[in-house]
């Protein structure tokens, strides 16, 4: 029996064709500090949970926590957009 079996989630299928509906965005670290509390917070689902933002900085790579900003400064990728739903296209 092989020690690498293949897991299905570790390969998932692409998502081609995703367009975040972006809402917003942070133009520099100092924005992100003065204003996401406000900016990141109230949207809800279909069902009425809690949605989080999706944030990703001009690197493309997601931006999560603290750290993650602060990666973002130090490397000069802001502006970090951010969005909560996107869309498929045809």
């Amino acid at each position: 029996m092989s020690m690498h079996r293949s897991r299905p989630w570790q390969n998932p299928t692409p998502l081609i064709g995703f367009v975040p509906e972006w809402a917003g965005q942070f133009d520099t670290f100092e924005d992100w500090c003065n204003h996401a509390s406000r900016a990141l917070t109230g949207e809800v689902g279909s069902t009425g949970e809690k949605l989080s933002a999706f944030c990703v900085d001009a690197k493309g790579r997601r931006c999560n926590i603290g750290k993650d900003f602060m990666t973002a400064r130090d490397e000069d990728a802001f502006p970090i957009r951010y969005f909560w739903t996107g869309k498929v296209l045809p």
